[in-house]
């Protein structure tokens, strides 16, 4: 025959609940706030002498230059690393 468990200590319980419920809640409010963040762009026009590793030397504040160049060919659908004097071309700003 199986004891049934018998709350010794309600209120220890109740307070053990509460806490466990407001730490569950602060995890899950700082992930929101602290999540994913979309990254914002800004439109440059290329000079003439610019490459895509001196805008990624002057934009990038972190990281990988060679990353950072990655994700400006993936954003501005560039098959290699050949950019136009004039052309417009979109950058991370972090």
């Amino acid at each position: 025959m199986k004891k049934r468990y018998v709350l010794k200590n309600k209120a220890r319980f109740y307070i053990f609940i509460t806490g466990l419920v407001m730490s569950m809640l602060l995890v899950f409010s700082a992930t929101k706030a602290y999540g994913y963040k979309e990254p914002e762009f800004e439109v440059i026009t290329i000079k003439s002498g610019d490459t895509l590793w001196d805008i990624a030397k002057k934009y990038n504040k972190k990281g990988d230059i060679r990353e950072y160049i990655y994700d400006l060919k993936k954003i501005n659908d560039l098959n290699d690393c050949s950019i136009m004097t004039g052309s417009e071309l979109k950058v991370i700003v972090e």
